[in-house]
């Protein structure tokens, strides 16, 4: 089982380093291929990245956006599964194996995702290391209390989001109206429900994320406006809100077959 992880980059060389290492250090190699997009940095990672070998690159000239660029991931993936991830993030010890076994244990899942320090809605769990030298003491723990628990849901964030290549293809990849960032996740997921699959949490899997640095590595780039000129893009194709898929109900996750 080989899983094309697709990392897109845009600036925060040393956070993408960091990301890049802890992959390194906590994957089996013979269970990944690394495909990059970079979205037009101009801080050192482009030459970063060129100098990395065993990966594929895709050097955008300039910024398309987190939709189009994963979807220029997904077109060079090879993998039987595509996980999608922010470069602001740190995998810890054995985040990946209990993703890939959850997302292929029943026909019926679409998609997975792990719990996170930092990510809206139910993903978000309270940590108590307070710096990255403990992090691993505190997903090793972490693991033994949750090994093979897992919670149905109706929507799984973007910043590590593990899905069958089948399923990416057969959609389309992700929907690229929404421009730069923002919703395109919760639309994905959406999509995934609406063609009868299950998303699930695997709580087993911990994943560290800072946080925004796609966006903060762009300083001409208006947060609040880009998240509710999308939000109204959801909103008219979807015709609801999604706080109704923030905290939903069993009752209404289970109505998923």
């Amino acid at each position: 089982m080989v899983t094309s992880i697709v990392i897109l980059t845009y600036n925060q060389l040393e956070l993408t380093k960091q990301c890049v290492e802890s992959i390194y250090k906590h994957t089996d190699r013979s269970l990944f291929e690394l495909i990059f997009v970079d979205n037009g940095s101009t801080d050192g990672t482009v030459e970063y990245l060129s100098a990395m070998e065993d990966v594929k690159c895709q050097f955008n000239e300039t910024n398309q956006g987190f939709a189009k660029g994963c979807n220029q991931g997904l077109s060079l993936s090879e993998g039987d599964d595509v996980l999608f991830l922010n470069n602001d993030t740190v995998m810890t010890p054995r985040w990946l194996e209990p993703l890939q076994k959850e997302l292929h244990a029943d026909e019926n899942v679409g998609m997975v995702g792990p719990v996170s320090n930092y990510v809206s809605g139910a993903q978000l769990v309270g940590v108590d290391y307070t710096d990255l030298a403990h992090l691993d003491d505190f997903a090793v723990r972490h693991q033994k209390q949750y090994a093979g628990q897992t919670k149905r849901t109706l929507r799984l964030v973007g910043f590590c989001l593990l899905a069958k290549r089948s399923l990416m293809e057969s959609l389309g990849g992700f929907d690229e109206r929404y421009s730069i960032g923002s919703f395109e996740d919760d639309d994905l997921s959406a999509q995934v429900v609406h063609r009868g699959y299950q998303l699930k949490i695997v709580k087993e899997s911990f994943v560290h994320h800072h946080g925004h640095a796609t966006f903060t590595g762009n300083d001409d780039l208006d947060i609040y406006h880009l998240y509710m000129t999308n939000r109204v893009k959801f909103i008219e194709k979807w015709r609801t809100d999604i706080s109704a898929y923030m905290f939903p109900r069993n009752e209404l996750v289970n109505l998923v077959p």
